[in-house]
């Protein structure tokens, strides 16, 4: 065996030894690395998702006794209480409809008297059926409205309960039985906002027959508007949500689809709730399978490249790629026809033609870029590339054509700087779906002259990687005030 066959293999070896040891002892800290790295993030979703949660909580809480905190109301039935004139019936009914119209999510108002008995209502849309709310609904005891239940419509979303107080003088007169449609909840459970390409976000409570259900559709359940049942069983995904006392986050458990998940879970003690925030483990342990395959392509890649090494070491490849590298370097330079000379038929060889196809293929490329930059100079078209922070980028000289402004002045300052104040707000709300990544088809806003002047804009955008690729054309030439 020659020395040249010998170097090869003890590289070789070298390179399969050191990625074994080097897999062995990094790939399961790895894994645990992804493990605790995925549970930590889904609970911190979950924590921020369950903050969310009590701010719409709060808000139907607060719209409760916003209601049952009208003067007019609580006038109108205290006098209607002791003359029982219809005249106020009527006023009261007209106030709750203004409260009902006013608000987004509010389907039912109801008055009560002390007594629990109903008085005066007004209801929106599909009302749920509300026959499992206590009777009689007498007037909670705290200040705060009360949490009454949540109920199940058969096509909308679930609708969720709150009874207020009206006070009078001090004195307790009746209460506000407030129904919230819950679609809130399924616009803080869309898959867009969960965690990983598989992560779903779930709010649960028990319905009135003590069934664990989900208040929202959910991302693999039966249709748009379904609700999917969970297994309260101590121990399952929904019980430990309901269970403040629970461990905050699970690796070893399975969903309602049966599927085995990660997952972060919140009680919502106030209501009897729970929140979920999960992600199919098989997603988690991906990046671990890639990370396996990286170390045997990377092992693979190593053994070649120790075989490459041995047989340049051996045959003395030094200086042909010393030549190589001049040559690059000669091209590097701006020396764009700088090809090696191919001499040999062996691996130098191979390596020479290759260098040569990827230098002409450099070539044509510098060539097409010269041209893609002329074509961008020249347009008469406004062109340019802007981050969606609100900065240009690039712009072409047709923008100092048509606006006055040179690309220094426009790339120092936001260009929302230099749009027409009527012109802002939708401007801003075109960005942000730009930042989404949705292009712009044909949006128009006015952007100011040097001079002071105004100019109709259309553009066409298309975003990529926080960089937005834009074109405006010209609507009007006559400069706009």
């Amino acid at each position: 065996m020659d020395i040249r066959t010998k170097l090869v293999f003890a590289l070789v070896a070298a390179s399969l030894g050191s990625m074994f040891v080097f897999g062995a002892v990094v790939a399961p800290r790895v894994e645990d690395y992804i493990r605790n790295g995925t549970l930590e993030r889904l609970d911190e979703v979950a924590e921020a998702k369950r903050e969310s949660l009590r701010w719409i909580i709060a808000g139907w809480r607060d719209g409760a006794q916003l209601v049952a905190s009208r003067t007019q109301l609580r006038a109108s039935f205290d006098d209607y209480t002791r003359t029982g004139a219809r005249a106020q019936m009527a006023r009261m009914r007209a106030i709750l409809h203004d409260a009902i119209t006013a608000s987004r999510s509010l389907t039912l108002l109801e008055v009560f008297d002390p007594q629990g008995d109903s008085v005066v209502s007004v209801a929106r849309g599909e009302v749920a059926d509300l026959s499992a709310l206590p009777k009689p609904l007498t007037p909670p005891a705290g200040h705060q409205p009360s949490y009454l239940g949540v109920a199940f419509t058969e096509s909308g979303s679930p609708q969720v309960g709150f009874q207020a107080r009206m006070v009078l003088d001090g004195r307790t007169i009746g209460s506000v039985l407030a129904v919230f449609d819950a679609e809130e909840l399924s616009e803080l459970t869309a898959p867009r906002h969960g965690p990983g390409e598989t992560g779903e976000t779930m709010i649960l409570a028990r319905d009135r027959s003590g069934v664990l259900r989900t208040l929202h559709p959910t991302r693999y359940g039966p249709g748009r508007k379904g609700s999917v049942v969970l297994s309260g069983e101590p121990g399952a995904l929904g019980a430990r949500s309901l269970s403040p006392g629970a461990p905050p986050v699970s690796q070893g458990i399975t969903d309602y689809r049966g599927v085995r998940v990660w997952a972060a879970t919140r009680s919502i003690p106030e209501l009897g709730w729970g929140l979920v925030v999960k992600e199919d483990r098989a997603e988690g342990m991906r990046v671990a399978e890639e990370f396996r395959s990286w170390l045997r392509r990377t092992a693979l890649i190593l053994s070649a490249f120790a075989i490459l090494v041995g047989a340049a070491l051996g045959l003395r490849f030094a200086l042909p790629i010393y030549a190589l590298a001049e040559v690059a370097n000669r091209i590097r330079k701006g020396e764009m026809d700088a090809r090696a000379e191919v001499t040999r038929e062996d691996e130098v060889g191979v390596l020479a033609r290759t260098f040569n196809q990827m230098a002409d293929e450099l070539e044509a490329r510098m060539s097409l870029l010269r041209e893609f930059r002329k074509f961008f100079e020249v347009s008469i078209d406004l062109m340019c590339i802007a981050g969606t922070d609100g900065f240009f980028k690039r712009t072409n000289p047709s923008f100092e054509r048509v606006l006055g402004w040179s690309e220094e002045e426009l790339v120092e300052r936001p260009f929302l700087d230099i749009v027409h104040p009527d012109d802002v707000a939708k401007t801003e709300r075109e960005i942000q779906k730009l930042a989404e990544g949705i292009p712009t088809i044909s949006f128009e806003n006015r952007f100011q002259c040097k001079d002071g002047s105004y100019r109709l804009l259309r553009w066409t955008s298309y975003p990529q990687d926080g960089v937005l690729y834009a074109i405006a054309h010209v609507v009007d030439e006559s400069p706009q005030s």
